[in-house]
């Protein structure tokens, strides 16, 4: 998956993710609305001081200019005196003279008149920019005098927006310092809300029926929301808990409950059978069948039981030094006898590893085997063999039972141990799914481990690692 299509599913898949834009957003937005009308208000509060000190000094000096409209030296000694660096003054006479500071020559007369000619209707209180040598001015006519003169004024910008820009970049630093520390705050402050949520899908992913009653999720603090979730995951744990030990201990009676009856049942039927001349080939064949059935569900009944044993931690297993090919040539002549197919058993040429010891519980390993052999048979088609084969290192024995069937999809070799689980690819009726889960727990319960391999078409090889 390309790397942009992960990041857009880290960011925007996760709780954790979501926050963070979400708050980024808010956080970028804040900051850069409040930043832009901050700037505003500055801007326009420095031009309006600018223009009410202006205004202020034009007041000051409106009298003197109509008392000295026949003075022009007084006069432009009142301009001068009222004037600056960046605020110009002066007078445009009805024919056309200019009256204007001449001491200090701020501007020239071509900045005046194109100062002038952005009102050509001499209409007082217009104000106009203008870009003269590298400086921006700000004119405007201020007042027609009673004589028909009038007063101009013309402000320099280029100051007050180089205080402003100074101020801009001042403001950007700020702002650029202040949204890092922020946004760090914020992703920590998101994770630590997020961490526990975190904490409890680690525990539910690792949660089995084994380790329900110790698998209680423990968060020291967290969100008053999470914590409630913390406490409620805790109380479905121990009803979940209380349940599956209610249920092995039902399936644990009832299976011991009923395998007793179905073993009479059982006898009863083979003796009959053995011993029934007076019957017919119906119902010999129906009674055959019910000894079949019978058989299977004690056999069904002794894998519960198994199991049941095991949960509770009170499967016992008698192990001891054996030699497994003396085990493995017992139960080839076993499964033979039951067998509509060649079972080839392939031992060791060495006699050495011929005769390797390992440690096992003879029935229960032979109940391994031959299940694992009837596994195969279910799986097969018909005249393909079975093999059998015993192979030994300095420290395990391997046994392989290997068949020809059908094989199991790769998405499904890591759940075929688990209980009533079988392969998609499975006929139906063939088994209630928990052969498999009792061979694991008794190999395992024999110091030993059993893993698969399978190809679809090609078949599956079933190995039982023993410790020697």
């Amino acid at each position: 998956m390309p790397s942009r299509y992960r990041w857009r599913q880290r960011l925007l898949g996760s709780l954790q993710g979501q926050l963070q834009l979400a708050t980024y957003l808010v956080v970028f937005f804040g900051f850069t609305g409040a930043s832009s009308v901050g700037l505003f208000i500055g801007q326009r509060n420095l031009l309006a001081n600018d223009r009410q000190l202006a205004r202020q000094s034009i007041e000051l000096c409106e009298d003197a200019i109509t008392d000295l409209q026949n003075d022009p030296a007084r006069l432009e000694q009142e301009l001068l005196f009222h004037s600056n660096l960046n605020t110009n003054l002066w007078i445009e006479r009805n024919n056309g003279v200019l009256v204007r500071p001449s001491i200090h020559q701020s501007l020239s007369d071509d900045t005046i008149q194109t100062a002038m000619a952005t009102n050509p209707g001499r209409e007082p209180g217009l104000q106009h920019t203008i870009d003269v040598d590298d400086q921006r001015l700000v004119t405007e006519l201020v007042k027609q005098l009673p004589d028909g003169s009038r007063l101009w004024m013309a402000q320099r910008a280029s100051s007050n927006l180089q205080a402003l820009n100074n101020y801009l970049g001042l403001m950007i630093m700020v702002w650029g310092s202040c949204l890092a520390i922020t946004l760090l705050s914020v992703s920590w402050v998101v994770r630590r809300v997020v961490q526990p949520l975190d904490q409890l899908n680690s525990a539910t992913s690792q949660l089995t029926a084994d380790t329900l009653a110790n698998a209680k999720l423990q968060l020291g603090q967290g969100p008053v929301e999470v914590m409630q979730l913390s406490r409620t995951y805790n109380d479905l744990l121990e009803r979940l808990a209380q349940s599956w030990s209610q249920q092995r201990q039902f399936v644990s009676a009832v299976s011991h409950e009923l395998r007793t009856p179905l073993t009479i049942l059982q006898g009863y039927l083979h003796r009959t059978i053995k011993r029934g001349d007076n019957l017919s080939p119906d119902q010999v064949k129906g009674l055959e069948t019910a000894e079949d059935e019978s058989i299977r569900m004690r056999r069904l009944l002794d894998d519960l039981l198994d199991l049941s044993r095991g949960d509770s931690g009170r499967l016992a297993l008698a192990n001891e030094p054996l030699r497994i090919a003396d085990q493995l040539e017992e139960v080839a002549d076993l499964a033979r006898n039951t067998l509509n197919r060649p079972l080839l058993l392939e031992l060791p040429d060495d006699p050495m590893a011929r005769d390797a010891i390992a440690q096992a519980d003879p029935p229960r390993l032979r109940q391994v085997l031959l299940d694992l052999i009837e596994n195969a048979d279910k799986y097969s088609p018909e005249r393909s063999p079975i093999r059998l084969v015993l192979r030994h290192t300095s420290g395990a024995s391997f046994i392989e039972v290997i068949d020809q069937g059908i094989g199991i999809p790769p998405e499904e070799l890591g759940q075929v141990f688990q209980r009533f689980q079988r392969a998609s690819n499975a006929p139906e009726k063939t088994g209630s799914g928990l052969g498999l889960s009792v061979v694991k727990l008794l190999v395992e319960g024999m110091g030993g481990s059993i893993e698969v391999q399978s190809s679809l078409g090609e078949g599956s090889c079933f190995t039982v690692i023993l410790p020697s």
